[in-house]
């Protein structure tokens, strides 16, 4: 880069993410502490799921239980804490087609660099939970077509998802994303997929269109468990590891807790089980906010 080029937007990167024979992977993040978690990982993206903000926020399943309001917080709050250019689900995009463009502005004002978009009736759920229902073909391509047309970045990453899988079978998710591709979609995602086969024959089916296929690694639901490598052979070229890390963190701190209880409420129980608090404090950046504000008190 030359001294008078500008840097790269983090829409821009997450362009610049995508790579002919490559994949790439979008980290889980279910807060601010998550995402610098994340980051210092050296993961080049991150994921704000859906399925997670219902549960850390509200405590509920992946049941519409969040408003358009209430992700656009939790999304921001992720964005704050990182560099990482950021991929937040948008659901339904909570209502019409003029919700959906409220939708894209507001995920956009967030500081989220990607967002997926998918065909789910209300109320949704979870693309791994059953008694899924689908809108029609033609809603969802104008509710594609309607977001993309608020869109405010034209860097800004928009994936249309299908949930057709589950409710109708391959062919008609196939299909689907055909209609989404034509309608402008920048990326295509097929959840709940069922089997490598099903992969295979969406990436020789959809391959031609030229758009980047997106699939989802959570380790709990319907899909097959592969490595980023393996999704790659499989042609898609981007992945998302949803709720591992909320999973890991509700396994730790129930762990740390019911040993904690189950010891008389001893601190030393569950010394192992913890970060050290000076490392914590390092981490979140006390010693520079120190020196930050002794910048402006030293006498």
């Amino acid at each position: 880069m030359n001294q008078t080029s500008k840097p790269l937007t983090r829409n821009q990167r997450f362009r610049a993410l995508f790579q002919p024979g490559e994949a790439f992977v979008c980290m889980g993040a279910f807060d601010a502490i998550s995402a610098k978690l994340a980051e210092g990982a050296g993961a080049p993206a991150i994921f704000v799921s859906g399925f997670v903000a219902c549960g850390v926020e509200a405590g509920e399943p992946d049941m519409g239980a969040l408003s358009q309001r209430d992700m656009f917080e939790h999304i921001r709050r992720v964005c704050r804490a990182t560099n990482l250019p950021v991929f937040a689900d948008a659901d339904t995009g909570y209502g019409g087609m003029l919700d959906v463009q409220r939708t894209i502005r507001l995920w956009e004002e967030a500081g989220a660099s990607c967002l997926h978009l998918e065909d789910q009736a209300l109320p949704k759920k979870c693309g791994h939970f059953a008694g899924k229902t689908l809108v029609s073909k033609h809603e969802m391509v104008q509710k594609v077509r309607a977001m993309l047309d608020a869109r405010q970045d034209p860097d800004f990453f928009v994936v249309a998802r299908t949930d057709a899988i589950a409710v109708n079978g391959l062919e008609d998710a196939i299909d689907r994303l055909t209609a989404y591709a034509a309608a402008g979609a920048d990326g295509l995602y097929a959840d709940a997929v069922e089997s490598v086969a099903q992969m295979e024959e969406l990436k020789r089916r959809l391959g031609p269109l030229g758009k980047p296929l997106l699939f989802n690694m959570v380790t709990s639901g319907k899909s097959p468990t592969l490595s980023l490598k393996e999704v790659a052979d499989l042609g898609f070229s981007f992945a998302l590891c949803p709720v591992e890390p909320v999973l890991a963190m509700h396994k730790a701190v129930k762990t740390m807790m019911e040993t904690f209880m189950q010891n008389g409420c001893d601190v030393r129980a569950v010394q192992d089980q913890l970060t050290p608090f000076e490392e914590y404090n390092r981490f979140v950046g006390l010693p520079e906010s120190v020196a930050q504000e002794q910048k402006y008190t030293a006498a």
